[in-house]
């Protein structure tokens, strides 16, 4: 899975979906994402170095009509994160504190976080 940012920028925030595997309860893991703590971290593809290193990241609710509450979790980057453009590879830790463990995500697939030469003006 691919994000695309342009170098210096903030926005769009990355968002995450949780996948819903058939293995466990989708319902109970949103109840639990509530009652955590989410954490990104981000390294250069290229070279390994660790450019952001468990860095609190947002738990972001999302228009659901299944009866319950859904919800992502992202990260908004600062203009220092974005600075030099590359390939990265990113991923959240979610630590539930209710005894749960800890959960890396994503979980099947690899997040690349692309930073572009894209200019933004000020």
């Amino acid at each position: 899975m691919d994000f695309i940012i342009n170098k210096n920028s903030t926005l769009p925030v990355m968002k995450l979906d949780v996948i819903q595997d058939g293995r466990n309860d989708v319902k109970q893991i949103y109840e639990l994402i509530q009652n955590s703590n989410i954490y990104f971290s981000m390294s250069n593809l290229e070279t390994g170095v660790k450019v952001i290193g468990k860095r609190p990241a947002l738990c972001l609710p999302k228009a659901s009509d299944c009866g319950y509450d859904e919800y992502y979790i992202g990260y908004q980057f600062s203009e220092k994160e974005t600075k030099k453009p590359g390939t990265y590879v990113g991923q959240f830790t979610i630590e539930f504190l209710d005894g749960h463990g800890t959960l890396i995500m994503p979980i099947m697939d690899t997040l690349y976080i692309h930073v572009l030469e894209g200019v933004i003006k000020k």
